[in-house]
């Protein structure tokens, strides 16, 4: 898979682009990284969206597994079992692509099977409760791209570690996106980085060359680190 030079039209007066041709074959798990409003959930929607195909910004477009950075239509008015009748329902493409027995297996990794049990309406669950039911089923659609944009909101220390095994596992059989602003949850998991700045693709390179890298380094500081604990 390669990310194409493109320009993508935002509004009147913004645009997002990329000047670079960008080969992601070598790479297993790529992280978005960049401040807010860099650009780098359009980015992966440019890839997700089906409608902005004809911008041409990916040399491929396979179905794609999405965690959403916005969980509220997911829980409004839901409850785990109608959540997971759709996931299960085969009319859909989600539904010819999810694995049930996968999504168990997940939802008991990530300690949410008794809560699954009890079938409360997830408006109820915490924050971090409905993360974590929102990575199990993502995790359990099997397709060629797996897409995590800020998976590790709402989420401890242990449960991003938890968390941190499931993308090594998903990315065993998919090729996995993670936007996040954590630089811990980057180096933990990808072998490529691309950095957003600007709505502008500002630079790309293999993980291990981030420790050369003392802008990125000073951006995601220690402290900020601690902070998001």
């Amino acid at each position: 898979m390669k990310i194409l030079p493109f320009i993508y039209n935002i509004s009147d007066t913004k645009e997002l682009v990329n000047a670079l041709e960008i080969d992601l074959s070598a790479s297993s798990c790529t992280a978005i990284m960049g401040p807010v409003g860099s650009g780098k959930s359009l980015l992966i929607k440019l890839l997700s969206d089906s409608h902005l195909r004809e911008i041409n910004a990916f040399s491929e477009y396979p179905f794609c597994a999405y965690l959403s950075q916005d969980l509220t239509r997911l829980f409004t008015g839901n409850t785990p079992d109608s959540i997971l009748e759709l996931y299960k329902d085969k009319r859909y493409t989600v539904g010819q692509h999810f694995d049930p027995a996968l999504f168990n297996h997940y939802a008991k990794k990530l300690e949410i099977d008794e809560l699954m049990s009890k079938n409360r309406r997830l408006a109820h669950y915490s924050e971090g409760e409905r993360q974590r039911l929102g990575l199990c089923l993502a995790a359990a659609v099997k397709a060629p791209v797996t897409i995590l944009d800020e998976p590790t909101t709402a989420l401890n220390m242990a449960y991003r570690q938890s968390m941190y095994e499931l993308i090594n596992e998903i990315r065993k059989r998919s090729r996995v996106f993670i936007i996040s602003h954590r630089l811990l949850d980057c180096i933990a998991v990808a072998d490529h980085v691309i950095r957003m700045e600007n709505l502008t693709i500002a630079e790309h390179f293999p993980v291990e060359q981030i420790i050369e890298k003392d802008h990125i380094l000073n951006y995601y500081s220690f402290e900020n680190e601690v902070r998001n604990v």
